[in-house]
């Protein structure tokens, strides 16, 4: 709240009465005003008189000054009567003009003026007036961007005034309490270092044309609102002064000149009156006489301010509270129930008679005010029918299994349009007049845009995807006052694989049925049973934003009156391509502000539902409302699939989330309980089982390593830690018998350094370290199924980054098998990578730096940073558990083996250097079958074996989902450090993935096997 310092002893004195320290508190207290004494700095050995610091409320702008004050206090005390403002016309008869020119509407379009005649001005009365000047700037008028108040001393400039808007050169005058003349474009110069006011300059700084106000002499007055002429400038001793302000609100320009006169007519030879004048302005219809000092007449109610305070108070007590705080009220002539106030012109806070109720109360005291809670309330808190209406809707769509969110009201306009294949015909959507950013420039006219744009923000999450809306879109309408109107719109929207056309349409039936609306059509045996006068129907609609001979338009009759309500359909495949979705969708929207006059929507939102909606639905639906929206971008995708550590014991509805997982779990536990929850005679051994089973699954879907003390949280039940080795066995029985995979234990990180670990060469003398305790899932399908034809990649994120990322990783592990000492430089991963053009951006635009920090993050390689005696760092990369696991060096081998087997290599020659690189665990014998030389593989350890067919250059074209590529439990297991086959040599047949850029790889490859 402003604070405004007055003297003490000259507002005891304007008061009448000298008030001790506690009593001026409790006065100020009574007027609804807090107040502190400070203490004044000693000046030339005496101290300045006492100030009080008093704290006015925002709203009252009659009240920020010396004189406000002492007027209020002393009308709230009886000692003064409300003043009389009036006009009054000038000595000679002629009023002041104001000529206005329309080039001002470039940059501040309105002004208004008046003149205080014969005024007396004292020290303090002259401080308290340029004090009220910058209280109104910073507060109403907003650091002078609304409002902008210029005084001069009228007998030094002469009428009539012109006001307009010239470039900057072509304004040149001297400032205020500058001795030499400026420039416009100078002054903004010279004012930039100034510490009052160079805060005002940006607001005029860019336009083109600078606001001037002149004389009838082409002298100038003012360059608002930045500061006024020398030559007219006020002091003690000016006895007539003209105000002029602009602005760029008229409400509030007629706010502040009334303020300003009110108050400091006082201290005129006739007090409370001011001389109008003239404003010119038939450009824009404001031409007028300013200031308008006329009360506004307005009523309240007795009833109503009794029932808010709790009193019984007559109609002419209350006009008597009334004129305490300034106002002139009767009672009225036309009801008992009714008083007449008339208020002030220095009161434009009172917009309704809630203000005038407060007021009364204040009159009266708060603390005399009864301390029962009325029996009698004035304010009934009651929803809006509209509101109840929604949250029936709302309700009714969360129990169906959709999730409800909540985008902004606020869209581009091509959103709103364009990509829904839309039209604007200038008189449909309400627009932002200056939009900060492209994104917010329109008023919504339909839900369609938020649900699309929530759908492409989380279009990583597994589909289907079910998202309803029920909010307020706008229109324009210019027979209302505001020239808009808001409707209630109900909107859903399905994404996934399939068209969801029957799922959208039966949403659809649902919500009119719960409307008490009956299905018709011309089919025997389909109509709905009628549950009243209302009834809908659909018939097909040629829309372009959905798709050809897929659309509906939605009729409802209501008591005889046929409307159209809305639409439904596949949206058409160019509105999918604007909002970068990949599947199909099908929307709905219905506006439900139209679904029925009051008394239908009373009985709607008295609970009289058709379909019984039982107390435990009520319930779940509720706590299903507070955790249906769509996940935040930042969640882990493995939120979803995460078993509850702690599951009910009985049978409950299952949420959309978990009727929309993965099919992994339908395929595992078909007809199975949500999370655990129990099914028939089910121990709770078994029930353990499961959860490790899921939550194997969960933590291989995020390539999160599954530890032993996440299993032991989140699956075993209290005291069951014996059991551990027996649940852990029958979930990788039940992991390889339904999902083709099984646990495996991560390797344990090398814990050597990097020159200990060239200097060893592949000795062999490391010792067996002990137990990770951590695991991931990998393949236990047969040899023959690990083929990308048969295997598809991961469709999450999409399909085409998934597989690069194998491919991608797999390349960089085989970099690093093949260097010396099995370690690279991460100045020679870098030259390679930019030898395939993946230096700079792989995976979809994704920066190859933030792929490589994922790639550590996940386990397949460790970054290890050593200085040597020199003091000189250097940067290597190894092979990390996660690399061991999945790959390994019978992946390398099988990767080394597709590539250079295309460019006719000799196989023995091949198979000796791989054996000199990795080992002899990787050896592969040669044979013959009938049909030609095929080259074949069939070894695999059962630790996820992964197949991915890779181009010369890293370049995926296929690549098995790593969650789906699987290992038989007969497949032999090899000698060599359990390592698995990333790549198989698929038996005959060639593939047709070069690149021309074989022989630079070929060589590359081949160097760096032969460096061992």
């Amino acid at each position: 709240m402003p604070t405004i310092a007055v003297d003490k002893a000259d507002l005891f004195e304007a008061l009448g009465h000298d008030y001790t320290t506690e009593e001026f508190d409790e006065l100020c207290f009574d007027f609804d005003e807090q107040t502190s004494l400070s203490q004044r700095p000693i000046v030339n050995g005496e101290q300045e008189p006492a100030q009080l610091k008093i704290e006015i409320p925002a709203n009252r702008y009659d009240m920020l000054c010396f004189e406000g004050i002492s007027l209020m206090l002393s009308i709230f005390l009886g000692k003064r009567s409300s003043p009389n403002y009036r006009l009054v016309s000038p000595p000679n008869g002629e009023l002041q003009v104001i000529k206005v020119d329309k080039e001002t509407a470039r940059i501040r379009p309105y002004i208004a003026g008046a003149v205080l005649r014969n005024i007396k001005f004292t020290k303090a009365s002259y401080d308290s007036f340029i004090t009220l000047q910058d209280k109104l700037h910073q507060n109403l008028a907003r650091q002078r961007s609304l409002v902008a108040i210029g005084t001069h001393d009228l007998d030094t400039i002469e009428g009539p005034f012109t006001y307009e808007a010239l470039p900057p050169e072509d304004i040149k005058f001297i400032p205020l309490n500058q001795s030499r003349s400026m420039t416009a474009v100078e002054l903004m110069k010279f004012y930039q270092g100034d510490r009052h006011l160079s805060r005002y300059l940006p607001i005029i700084k860019d336009s083109p044309v600078y606001p001037v106000i002149f004389d009838s002499n082409r002298t100038i007055c003012s360059m608002p609102p930045i500061i006024n002429g020398n030559h007219s400038k006020i002091t003690l001793s000016t006895r007539n002064i003209f105000v002029d302000m602009t602005a760029t609100d008229p409400t509030k320009l007629e706010i502040c000149l009334n303020t300003l006169v009110s108050m400091f007519s006082q201290h005129l030879e006739e007090p409370f009156t001011v001389e109008p004048v003239k404003v010119v302005s038939p450009h824009n219809h404001q031409s007028r006489e300013t200031p308008d000092l006329t009360p506004r007449e307005t009523q309240a109610e007795v009833s109503y301010i009794n029932n808010c305070c709790g009193l019984s108070l007559s109609p002419t007590e209350i006009c008597s509270l009334l004129k305490r705080m300034s106002y002139t009220a009767t009672p009225s002539r036309a009801s008992p129930d009714l008083i007449d106030v008339q208020v002030p012109p220095t009161r434009a806070d009172v917009l309704h008679q809630a203000d005038i109720m407060e007021d009364v109360a204040i009159a009266y005291g708060f603390n005399k005010l009864p301390r029962s809670f009325p029996s009698d309330s004035g304010t009934i808190a009651q929803p809006l029918m509209i509101n109840k209406l929604s949250d029936i809707v709302r309700l009714e769509a969360a129990m169906a299994g959709w999730s409800e969110v909540m985008p902004l009201i606020l869209c581009s306009y091509d959103e709103n349009f364009a990509w829904l294949n839309r039209k604007d015909d200038g008189k449909t959507a309400v627009r932002l007049a200056n939009p900060k950013t492209s994104e917010y420039q329109v008023v919504r006219t339909t839900l369609l845009p938020g649900l699309l744009k929530t759908i492409r923000e989380n279009k990583h999450h597994s589909v289907p995807m079910k998202v309803f809306e029920v909010s307020d879109v706008a229109f324009k309408d210019m027979s209302l006052e505001r020239k808009s109107r808001n409707e209630r719109h109900f909107a859903a929207a399905w994404y996934g694989k399939s068209s969801g056309f029957e799922i959208v349409h039966g949403l659809m039936d649902r919500v009119m049925l719960m409307l008490k609306s009956a299905f018709v059509t011309c089919e025997e045996g389909l109509s709905g049973k009628s549950t009243g006068e209302a009834a809908y129907w659909i018939e097909e609609v040629d829309d372009p934003t959905f798709f050809p001979g897929h659309a509906a338009a939605i009729h409802v009759r209501i008591d005889a009156k046929e409307q159209i309500i809305g639409v439904f359909g596949i949206l058409h495949p160019t509105v999918l391509e604007k909002f970068e979705l990949r599947y199909p969708v099908s929307t709905l929207e219905i506006n439900i502000e139209v679904l029925g006059p009051p008394a239908h929507i009373r009985e709607l939102s008295s609970g009289l539902s058709p379909a019984p909606l039982y107390a435990s639905h009520l319930a779940k639906a509720r706590s299903y409302r507070c955790s249906a929206f769509i996940m935040p971008l930042n969640r882990k995708r493995r939120s979803q699939a995460e078993p509850s550590p702690s599951p009910p014991p009985t049978r409950r509805r299952p949420s959309p989330a978990a009727s929309d997982a993965s099919s992994v779990d339908d395929a595992y536990d078909s007809g199975a309980a949500v999370d655990g929850e129990t099914q028939g005679a089910g121990s709770s051994h078994e029930q353990m089982v499961k959860k490790l089973v899921r939550l194997a699954l969960a933590s291989e879907y995020s390539r999160q390593p599954l530890r032993r003390a996440d299993i032991t949280t989140k699956v075993m039940a209290p005291h069951t830690g014996r059991q551990f080795k027996t649940i852990f066995e029958e979930a990788n029985h039940q992991l390889r018998s339904t999902f083709g995979c099984q646990m495996t234990e991560l390797p344990q990180k090398e814990r050597i350094t990097v020159s200990q670990k060239r200097a060893a060469q592949r000795s062999q003398t490391q010792n067996t370290l002990s137990s990770t305790k951590s695991y991931i899932v990998t393949s236990t399908m047969p040899t023959a199924l690990r083929n990308p034809n048969i295997l598809l990649p991961a469709s999450v994120p999409t399909s085409a980054s998934e597989s690069a990322y194998t491919g991608l990783y797999t390349f960089i592990l085989s970099l690093v098998y093949l260097s010396p000492g099995h370690t690279i430089a991460e100045s020679r991963l870098e030259k390679h990578l930019k030898r395939m053009n993946a230096d700079n951006y792989v995976l979809s635009g994704e920066k190859t730096e933030k792929v490589l920090k994922r790639m550590e993050k996940e386990g397949y390689i460790v970054k290890v940073r050593e200085r040597d005696g020199g003091g000189e760092e250097s940067v290597d990369y190894v092979v990390g558990p996660r690399g061991k696991a999945e790959v390994g060096e019978v992946g390398v081998a099988g990767c080394v083996r597709k590539v250079f087997g295309k460019v006719g290599m000799e196989r023995e020659e091949l198979e000796k250097r791989l054996v000199r690189s990795l080992g002899e665990g990787v050896e592969m014998k040669v044979r013959q079958d009938k049909e030609g030389d095929t080259e074949g593989e069939t070894q695999a350890d059962g630790e996820g074996a992964r197949e991915v067919d890779v181009d010369v250059g890293g370049r995926p074209n296929g690549a098995g989902d790593r969650r789906s590529t699987r290992r038989s439990k007969s497949t032999p297991k090899t000698p060599t450090r359990g390592r698995n086959a990333l790549i198989e040599e698929e038996a005959g047949g060639d593939d047709d993935d070069d690149d021309g850029n074989e022989d630079e790889d070929d060589d590359d490859n081949e160097g760096e096997s032969e460096n061992e």
